[in-house]
């Protein structure tokens, strides 16, 4: 019965009574059973007598499951709602024990991550809706391939992906607000090698036993467990009917809240409407939520929110974590270059030396040290620093000498030193000294040498999957002569100096209509334009495009970021913007986010408007999402300035 599906096999004990279509159900997921019920109790026996109880459970409610049910879905939830009854009745001291032998189980691999998330992850998951959790066990408990978890969740193999990384970010939301910093692969990672445990040889044949008696047999303790659990189950069910409704009732709300937002009018603003100019290259860079400004006469500015709680605005005045208007960093003028990631922000002096601030867990700001920094302070030593920028956790830098450095969180080798630990120190990457520009997004990394070849490093796909992980730069492909880089979601385009737009990574087919699926490891032409000239994105799914003309364009693959069916995808298509300024510079940010500083220092922007709210609008006590209403402007609007 090993090709039987589940529900196949389930109703065969429901309508014929079948117990060899029992006891292979019992077979095929007792340790997904039983290695959730071990998390949660931290007991052996007690994880055995959970066990137990939820395949009674399964055996007494089989002909209540839906046929569309995913069953290892199912199961884990009922084996953690049982193992939370069971722990609601064990007194405090028991407890302590658990927790104390579940540590002397925590595996030896992956310790910085597996044991941190360990103590986490169950409730995580209990957060999650029946969808991403169904996801996540086909995933990581049932090691299921997307195409099989696009079968079983009646999807695509690009929506079941999809679906899976939705939920490993949720996951990763609520570890990081745990205090637990991580990145989805590594998270993946660690359940891949970690979530499902062996249950003991002798278990499987108990508890088919006993289920198939209903529980008819058990002893006191584990009837009382069933019911128990049944009746949190039932609870449980009761929360999400009520949710469903309340759902229902916000979408018939919904017409109202879109007429709401056309209405929106932009944040009051009282400061001067330009920037300064002068004969510095202006530049933006995009974070998580919140921007760098390099204005033209050198000074420096920040607008946006701390939104993860790590100080990446650079303001001296820590009581002010969200700004609708510009401020200025300081008062220094020879600023020459920035850039920003999610948690830190980096920046390139005249004289060449490095400065960083914001969040310094992963030795990411360059001192040597873990404290974070409000302001700009000195960040890897040296005054020949050319060019530096900011991933994820970590950060890379070119010397005047074509050397390339790195330092900081490495999830997924992003930064090219042959392996995935951090590093405290500055690290040379290779032995070139042929670097003349570099990129970085999350956990992906690409350089461009003097000879014109392109080479990436990190996550190609951002998943656990080994051999799309590049632990040293990699030349991506034998052509030459590439000018830009930018990154959509565990996605890149380049531009050539012929002018086309190229695409590869995860989502690239998206964008190129490639039907190969090996085409996401080699750049494939996006479109037949050979205008472009520049690019930006911030690793989502909004793009601008700067045409040789200099006008812009917007790629809006926004849609993508909502798991759908492939077939209810609208089309992509670029759209010109429509805007009456030459831009000196721009940014694509987030999902909607546009933009432009124009030659005589306006600052305009359009879309979702950041800078109005703080940490604990995004997240509550628990870690829970709190999805605060955002206002979205579609028309440029300008933003003013603050000394």
């Amino acid at each position: 019965m090993h090709d039987v599906p589940d529900m196949d096999l389930l109703a065969q004990y429901v309508t014929r009574n079948t117990e060899a279509a029992f006891v292979a159900l019992v077979s095929r997921h007792v340790n997904l059973v039983y290695s959730a019920a071990l998390r949660k109790t931290g007991n052996p026996h007690a994880a055995e007598e959970v066990t137990q109880a939820v395949f009674i459970i399964l055996a007494k409610k089989a002909s209540q499951l839906r046929p569309a049910t995913i069953l290892s879905g199912w199961l884990y939830q009922t084996a953690r709602l049982t193992a939370a009854n069971f722990l609601r009745t064990e007194n405090r001291r028991a407890r302590r024990e658990q927790e104390a032998f579940m540590q002397s189980l925590t595996p030896e691999a992956d310790p910085e991550v597996w044991r941190q998330i360990l103590p986490l992850l169950d409730d995580a998951l209990g957060r999650l809706g029946e969808k991403d959790r169904n996801a996540i066990a086909l995933r990581f408990f049932e090691q299921k391939s997307y195409s099989e978890i696009g079968s079983a969740l009646n999807a695509s193999e690009n929506a079941a992906r999809k679906r899976v990384d939705y939920a490993v970010g949720k996951l990763r939301h609520y570890f990081s607000k745990q205090g637990v910093i991580s990145t989805p692969a590594l998270i993946a990672a660690a359940l891949t090698a970690h979530s499902v445990s062996g249950a003991p040889v002798t278990l499987a044949p108990a508890v088919t036993a006993l289920a198939l008696t209903k529980g008819a047999a058990g002893n006191a303790s584990t009837l009382t467990l069933v019911h128990g659990a049944l009746k949190l189950m039932a609870w449980a069910k009761l929360k999400t009917a009520t949710l469903t409704t309340a759902v229902v009732l916000l979408a018939t709300l919904a017409t109202v809240a879109v007429v709401y937002q056309a209405r929106h009018t932009p944040p009051r603003q009282t400061g001067r409407l330009r920037l300064p100019t002068g004969k510095v290259t202006p530049k933006i860079a995009y974070g998580n939520r919140h921007a760098l400004v390099l204005a033209g006469d050198g000074s420096l500015w920040t607008w946006g929110e701390n939104r993860m709680g790590w100080p990446a605005l650079g303001l001296a005045d820590t009581n002010l974590q969200k700004t609708t208007s510009l401020r200025r960093i300081g008062k220094d003028t020879d600023w020459a270059g920035i850039s920003t990631g999610v948690y830190h922000c980096v920046a390139l002096k005249a004289d060449g030396s490095l400065w960083a601030w914001g969040g310094n867990f992963d030795y990411q700001l360059g001192d040597g040290t873990k404290l974070t920094r409000f302001t700009p302070g000195p960040s890897a030593p040296g005054s020949d620093w050319q060019q530096a920028v900011a991933s994820e956790v970590g950060t890379l830098a070119i010397k005047k000498d074509g050397s390339l450095w790195a330092w900081g969180g490495n999830a997924s080798g992003s930064l090219g030193i042959g392996h995935t630990e951090k590093t405290a120190q500055a690290i040379q990457v290779g032995t070139s000294t042929n670097w003349t520009r570099i990129w970085a997004q999350g956990i992906q990394s690409v350089g461009l040498q003097t000879d014109g070849s392109l080479w990436f490093w990190g996550a190609l796909t951002g998943d656990s999957v080994k051999t799309n992980q590049f632990l040293a730069p990699t030349r991506i492909t034998p052509d030459t002569h590439w000018t830009d880089i930018c990154f959509g979601y565990f996605t890149v385009f380049a531009i050539k100096s012929d002018g086309t737009l190229w695409s590869w990574g995860r989502l690239a087919n998206v964008y190129t209509g490639a039907t190969d699926p090996n085409a996401i490891r080699t750049p494939v032409q996006v479109g037949t334009a050979n205008d472009w000239l520049a690019c930006s994105s911030s690793g989502a799914f909004y793009h601008i495009f700067k045409k040789q003309d200099g006008s812009l364009w917007a790629l809006d693959a926004s849609e993508h970021h909502i798991v759908k069916p492939d077939s209810a995808y609208h089309p992509i298509k670029l759209q010109k913007l429509n805007f009456n300024h030459t831009p000196a510079a721009f940014v694509a940010g987030g999902n909607d986010i546009g933009v432009i500083l124009t030659p005589d220092g306006e600052f305009w922007t359009w879309g979702t408007v950041i800078g109005e709210h703080t940490q604990k609008d995004y997240f509550g006590p628990n870690g829970q999402n709190l999805d605060p209403k955002m206002k979205v402007i579609n028309q440029p609007w300008q933003v003013s300035n603050e000394e």
